[in-house]
C-alpha cells in the first residue's frame, strides 16, 4: 500500500548566470526542480496507524 501523504522529496537549485566583456552579471536564472516520490505505508511503524487501518487525517498530499 502507497500513502498518500509522506513523501521522499529531492530538491535541486540550478543557476545559470551570463556575463558582458566587462565581467559584470548581466543575467541570473534559478530554477528550483523538485521531484517527490510516495513512500510505502509503514503499517505498525507509523503513529497514525491504529486497529489495523490508517487515521492519518491532515497533511499534504503528493
Amino acid at each position: 500500500m502507497i500513502c498518500p501523504y509522506i513523501c521522499h522529496v529531492v530538491q535541486a537549485n540550478q543557476n545559470r548566470y551570463e556575463y558582458d566583456d566587462d565581467g559584470r552579471n548581466t543575467f541570473h536564472e534559478h530554477v528550483l526542480v523538485e521531484t517527490k516520490k510516495p513512500m510505502d505505508c509503514a503499517k505498525g511503524g507509523c503513529g497514525a496507524w491504529r486497529d489495523g487501518k490508517c487515521t492519518y487525517g491532515g497533511g499534504e498530499i503528493c
